[in-house]
């Protein structure tokens, strides 16, 4: 078949079928822009950019090791079940982007495409443990082409499939979110978009959205200073992304990273901790997810209550001194976690429920009379405990004003 050359950028238009093949042999798309039109799904390839892999960045994978990873990663076993007896349903067309040689990369619908090759090909399953059933020659004819609608480039893409997997039907993971909003803002940026903007778009809180990029932010940081690599954390845990972006938003780990208070509310930037603060980050990444190959287990086993017991040690002198020789978050909580510590936050717990009830009694109807019982309960409770403090209190020394005279005889 005869090949010649279209002199244009390959991402801004498309090859015409009539004497076009591509290095397979297969005839090249005629796929114009923004609209919909059924191609060969042997056209149709992964997009290793996917959010879906921000946990575990693959380099140069086989379709085989892709579907392992959505397997894993995705859940792909029931939508195989689905589509090998119902066949594939093309209602909702695959967004992509024209590749080199008439291919096309699925920027949205992976998991589909996946499903997909693997019903075509079975050898594909590898190590995922999926069960590819046997299909019919009906059901193989509806995976044969599908509806794709191409876009320009991934930022073309960003709106929809941001929208459908951070607040739609198919979400993703906090990683997969956050690296998607932080590639987003980074690309757009030098032409005036916010992070208030990318959240809009995307239907979601700007607090939200700022937490998820500012702990990417403090992520790619620690990778790019080889203090800290996602593939090295302890083995037979998923990466709790959660942990982190949870920990920066008290101001007991940002003070210890040497973060300054505006930096939870501006525009978020790269490499926000101070270069002086690089070996307390080594420290905290440990803390949250573990070493492999120092074979430190992380101190951080649930986030509640251990992301705010790490917090209180931190803030501690000699408490971070146990935690940073020993790592043992227990024992370091001990030096914090004192009986008057317990007695100091359980006053202040009851005073800001007592400040709410008092913010209600407006609406007090004067027939409950257990309202009336349990506030005088209260009021007697909040009596003992301030007799008791009151006389345990040691007086409060006052010096004598410098150079007073002393009183006459």
């Amino acid at each position: 078949m005869l090949r010649f050359t279209v002199k244009c950028a390959w991402k801004d238009c498309y090859e015409s079928d009539i004497g076009l093949s591509d290095k397979h042999g297969m005839p090249a798309q005629s796929t114009p822009l923004r609209e919909s039109k059924k191609v060969p799904t042997d056209l149709l390839d992964f997009d290793p950019k996917n959010p879906r892999f921000a946990e575990d960045p693959l380099r140069n994978p086989t379709d085989g090791e892709i579907i392992e990873y959505l397997s894993d990663k995705a859940d792909l076993s029931e939508l195989v079940q689905s589509i090998a007896a119902n066949g594939y349903i093309d209602i909702e067309p695959m967004i992509v982007m024209q590749r080199a040689g008439g291919r096309f990369a699925v920027l949205e619908g992976n998991r589909r495409l996946a499903v997909i090759k693997l019903l075509k090909n079975p050898d594909l399953v590898g190590n995922s443990g999926i069960v590819v059933p046997p299909i019919t020659k009906t059901i193989r004819d509806t995976l044969e082409k599908v509806t794709v609608y191409r876009v320009k480039d991934h930022e073309e893409a960003r709106d929809f499939v941001g929208f459908k997997h951070i607040n739609g039907p198919h979400k993703w993971d906090a990683l997969a979110k956050a690296r998607f909003a932080a590639d987003w803002y980074e690309a757009e940026r030098s032409k005036g978009i916010t992070l208030r903007d990318i959240a809009r778009r995307l239907g979601d809180r700007h607090d939200t959205v700022l937490r998820l990029v500012n702990g990417i932010f403090v992520l790619d940081q620690a990778e790019k200073a080889r203090i800290f690599d996602i593939h090295d954390r302890y083995p037979e845990r998923a990466f709790a992304f959660s942990h982190l972006y949870t920990a920066l938003t008290r101001p007991q780990y940002r003070d210890y990273l040497g973060l300054l208070a505006e930096w939870r509310t501006n525009e978020p930037k790269a490499n926000p901790v101070p270069k002086s603060h690089l070996e307390n980050l080594r420290h905290v990444m440990v803390w949250l997810f573990g070493s492999k190959s120092d074979d430190i287990r992380p101190v951080i086993r649930s986030q509640n209550p251990h992301i705010k017991w790490l917090g209180a040690v931190l803030q501690n002198p000699t408490a971070r001194a146990v935690m940073l020789a020993r790592n043992d978050l227990q024992e370091a909580y001990k030096l914090v976690d004192t009986p008057a510590a317990r007695l100091e936050a359980a006053l202040v717990n009851a005073l800001q429920n007592a400040e709410v009830a008092l913010s209600q009694v407006a609406f007090f109807d004067g027939t409950n009379y257990t309202m009336v019982e349990l506030s005088g309960r209260l009021v007697k409770t909040a009596t003992l405990i301030n007799t008791t403090l009151v006389s345990a209190s040691k007086p409060v020394v006052t010096a004598e004003p410098h150079g007073k005279a002393e009183d006459a005889d």
